[in-house]
């Protein structure tokens, strides 16, 4: 009987996590921005069809490292 080995998840190489407040919206997108002078990502537009209904006043955009 082979042992088992319990796999870790690597921590990834980079991880952003950037705070977004609901800007505007345009005909085909919705717009949120951060503001922070040393943002890393300043604007984001977002498909109107990936909300149900009105769209959040503030969003939490997550990035990390992809696998592989």
């Amino acid at each position: 009987m082979a042992a088992t080995q319990k796999k870790t998840a690597a921590k990834p190489a980079f991880e952003i996590a950037a705070e977004m407040e609901f800007t505007k919206s345009t005909k085909g997108t919705h717009v949120f921005t951060d503001s922070n002078e040393n943002a890393p990502v300043t604007t984001l537009y977002i498909q109107r069809s990936a909300f149900q209904g009105d769209p959040p006043a503030n969003i939490t955009l997550n990035i990390t490292e992809a696998a592989g």
